[in-house]
Formats: structure tokens, sequence, C-alpha cells
């Protein structure tokens, strides 16, 4: 795991150099633990539960029965545990209302294309059995049939490559931070082009919020949909980089604990000369925060 944890943090380095982007001290040590859930993820089922590290016997005697092997469980403490092996869902959404699939429906009836976008896919539910609700990006798949590749096209990013096959019209991006998003540009995805751009948590544990809403936005077409959740404490910062960004506030939801507080914002067609977006409970957010840390985050640039 060592070795491919080192090569997984070179190509990560690799794709913000092509961006022109240089995390800070926090981000990198924030991207190094991903790195190693992401590996440890890897290597279980889709969507197996992981207890805490906090309590040693349940997490071992979980990750015995996910791996077989007693010194699999007992070194994957000198790694960053996993919550979970990511199947890939749009539960997140769904608890906002949104069914993802009849969105996807309406939007490629009205666009006449429809590109799909999520940050943090895991296995992306290209793992496990067919289900018979499309509630993932394969899903999504399934229910485009023939115009998957033609018309509909589905994109999700990881900090590792989880996958060595994908039908046409599905595309990994790996070794791709949410802040780093900007680099899928260069690899096929243009700007303006997204339909529906999704994060069930890559972009919780997100430490540059500023450059994952700015190159969001830029990927969003006019109208588009970006959905994510967030901790509360980061709730100001958000609400004014997406102002900033042409993005207005649809819905949202606190769903508490590690889910945090679940955004939905469609991206504006025009931008206004001034607009305050509102926060309930919070009043108007002026500017000055998103302006900080884009400055702290490209300082370098």
């Amino acid at each position: 795991m060592f070795i491919a944890a080192a090569r997984a943090r070179k190509l990560i380095l690799y794709n913000f150099q092509l961006i022109g982007y240089e995390p800070d001290e926090a981000a990198w040590l924030s991207i190094r633990m991903g790195v190693k859930r992401d590996l440890q993820a890897r290597r279980l089922r889709p969507n197996a539960p992981i207890p805490s590290r906090r309590n040693p016997l349940r997490y071992v005697g979980a990750m015995l029965r996910e791996t077989g092997s007693i010194f699999r469980a007992i070194g994957s403490f000198l790694h960053d545990g996993a919550w979970t092996s990511s199947g890939g869902s749009f539960r997140l959404a769904e608890e906002l209302g949104f069914d993802l699939v009849q969105e996807a429906t309406d939007r490629l009836k009205a666009d006449g294309d429809f590109r799909f976008l999520e940050v943090g896919g895991g296995w992306a539910g290209l793992k496990t059995s067919a289900s018979p609700n499309a509630r993932d990006i394969a899903g999504l798949a399934r229910h485009f049939g023939e115009v998957l590749g033609q018309t509909a096209f589905l994109h999700f990013t990881n900090l590792t490559r989880w996958h060595t096959e994908l039908p046409n019209g599905i595309t990994e991006h790996p070794y791709v931070t949410a802040a780093g998003l900007a680099v899928v540009d260069a690899q096929g995805v243009a700007p303006g082009s997204i339909s529906i751009l999704y994060s069930q948590a890559a972009a919780y544990f997100e430490t540059d919020i500023a450059s994952f809403i700015s190159s969001a936005s830029a990927l969003l077409r006019p109208g588009g949909l970006l959905i994510f959740n967030i901790p509360p404490a980061k709730v100001v910062a958000v609400m004014n980089c997406a102002r900033k960004r042409g993005l207005t506030l649809g819905k949202w939801r606190d769903l508490g604990g590690m889910n945090g507080i679940v955004v939905a914002f469609e991206k504006r067609v025009s931008l206004p000369k001034a607009l305050f977006v509102e926060w309930p409970s919070q009043g108007p957010v002026g500017a000055n925060h998103c302006q900080l840390e884009e400055r702290r985050s490209h300082a370098s640039n």
C-alpha cells in the first residue's frame, strides 16, 4: 500500500501542476489521508461499513471479515481507516427530494445531450449487482442504454484508480481531488458542459472549498445543478463563494453527523451586478471570505 500511495500522491501532484494549483500544508495532509482511505476502501466490498478504530476489537473484526487476513486487518491500523468502501449512491440528492434519473432524463430531452460528473464516485455502483432503482452511475448507465456514449456521458473522479475497464460513455478520472477538479478539462470534459455535478463525500472533506466551487461552477452549463454536502463550519464560505461564482441556492437540509448539510445550487444563466445569497438564520453573506480563501489557495499561481 505504501508504494501505491506514493504513486497516487505523485500523480495527484502532476494533475495539480497541469492546472497551476499548489495545495497548502493542511490540504496536502488531508489528501495524503484520503489516498490511504481510498486504497484501503478498494480492498473491501462496496458499501461495507467499517467501525471506527476507536473500538479496536470491532474494527479488527470487521476488517478481518472483509479482507480474510489478520495481517491486513491489523496492518490497516497504520493507515487512515475507511468508514465504508463507497459503492456510489445518490442518497444525498434523494434527501433533498431530487430524483437524479428523472433530472437526467429531463435535461437530456431539453438540451439534446447530457453530461454527469460525480466527485469521488468510488465503485460508482459498477461492482455490485444491478438494483431495480437507478441510484448510482451504474443505474444511470442502464437507464440511458443505447444513447450512453452518444448523447449521454457519465464521469466520476477518485483519488486513486478504482476501475480498469468501463463501458463506453463512462469515464473515471483518477488522481483528482475536489479542489483540483479543473484538470478534467484537459481530460475531455469541456467547461460549461456538465448538466449535473454531484459529490457525496469528497467535497465534505475538501479543505480548499473555494477552489472546488470555482472549478465546479466553470464546468457547469447554465442552469446546471450542483449537489454536495459540507460541515456546518463551512456554510459561510460556501454560500459566499457560490454567490461569487454565479450559483443560486435552491434546496438545503441539515442531516447532522458526518453527513453535514446538503446543499443544491443552480448555475445562473446570467449574472446580476449585485446579488446576496441569504443562508437561513445566518443573514446575508459578504464577499471577503471567499476572496481571502482564493488568495490563500492560489497565492503561488
